[in-house]
């Protein structure tokens, strides 16, 4: 078996040497916004330039970014809460939804046009308008995207979520925005959910509406993941590139969503429980273990990934990514005015 293989142990221990070190260093004043996944990625990425990868050890690093990558998907599930959309309103729910949803389309539409591959326009949708590193990381495998794609839109992400959580702060004052409002645009708009953190730390009367706004976000990554799952089968079908057993083709190869949900819902259920702090404790735990698994995963990504495709398609996504930001905002400041939120 490959986990007796000395290389395969080497390659693995290589992603979790990174991810440790990316931990530590995202730790640093600023560095902590940018988000431990992209770090990861970024330090991958000089290991491969600066470093010499054995062939052999590629297994291991393969095994990290796919398996290691959604087992940690599952495990994000503890984020879920679906009482939440009980609770927030319809008037939030139709703010979030409109920016998922709108941001979906229009940032694949501006990819497409400006000559991006269909995935890697879907991946910089989803990054954008869902929540940043982790979506993208959790929908790459049912995209089937390349680890080039990956590497640009996360760290591309990052960094716009970051000016953005300084450029809305800022505007949160010029414009006496309330503390409703301010959290609702900044959970709706920005990318990581560190960043929406920040955000509304500068204003703690948002902060409950930001988180929630945030998490409700992440609500729309299981019915995304699924919906792509099954628009990508139905298409292949139709190509003749997917035989029979079509429907056992998709459970298979997007189990991971079907873990996060049920993941998703038995913290569901569990938050219902009158120990708090022992769902707390545990949700602690079960996110520490997602995080640094994804970690491994996306250090095994930058290990993996081919520096010329990044310098072909730079300027092309940074004008696109910016730009479907932008129309998020948009977006969000509308439904706000209008809702009166």
């Amino acid at each position: 078996m490959k986990f007796h293989c000395p290389h395969f142990r080497s390659g693995v221990a290589l992603t979790c040497f990174i991810a440790v070190l990316a931990m530590n260093v995202s730790r640093f004043p600023g560095l902590d916004q940018i988000g431990v996944l992209a770090l990861a990625l970024l330090l991958g990425l000089a290991a491969r330039i600066l470093l010499h990868i054995p062939e052999p050890q590629e297994t291991g690093i393969h095994f990290s970014a796919k398996e290691l990558l959604r087992v940690g998907t599952v495990l994000v599930g503890v984020r879920c809460n679906f009482d939440l959309l009980v609770h927030v309103g319809p008037r939030m729910i139709i703010v979030v939804a409109s920016v998922v949803v709108g941001g979906l389309l229009l940032i694949t539409w501006l990819g497409r046009c400006a000559g991006l591959s269909e995935k890697l326009s879907l991946l910089l949708a989803i990054d954008t308008s869902i929540c940043g590193a982790s979506a993208v990381a959790s929908v790459a495998p049912t995209l089937r995207a390349t680890k080039e794609e990956v590497a640009l839109v996360i760290p591309l992400g990052s960094l716009i979520g970051t000016v953005g959580m300084l450029g809305i702060t800022t505007a949160a004052h010029l414009f006496s925005l309330t503390p409703m409002s301010f959290g609702i645009l900044s959970g709706a708009t920005l990318h990581e959910v560190a960043q929406v953190i920040a955000a509304v730390s500068a204003l703690p009367a948002s902060i409950e509406s930001g988180i929630a706004t945030k998490f409700l976000r992440v609500l729309f990554l299981a019915p995304t993941m699924l919906g792509l799952g099954f628009f990508l089968m139905r298409r292949g079908a139709k190509a003749g590139e997917v035989g029979q057993g079509g429907v056992y083709t998709l459970v298979s190869s997007v189990w991971f969503v079907f873990g996060f949900l049920i993941v998703g819902a038995v913290h569901t259920i569990m938050e219902r429980w009158r120990n708090i702090s022992l769902v707390a404790s545990a949700d602690h735990v079960i996110l520490s273990v997602a995080t640094f698994l994804m970690t491994m995963a996306m250090a095994g990504v930058g290990l993996q990934v081919r520096l010329k495709y990044l310098r072909q398609q730079g300027w092309r996504i940074l004008a696109v990514a910016v730009s479907g930001w932008l129309f998020l905002v948009v977006i969000a400041c509308t439904e706000i005015h209008l809702l009166h939120l």
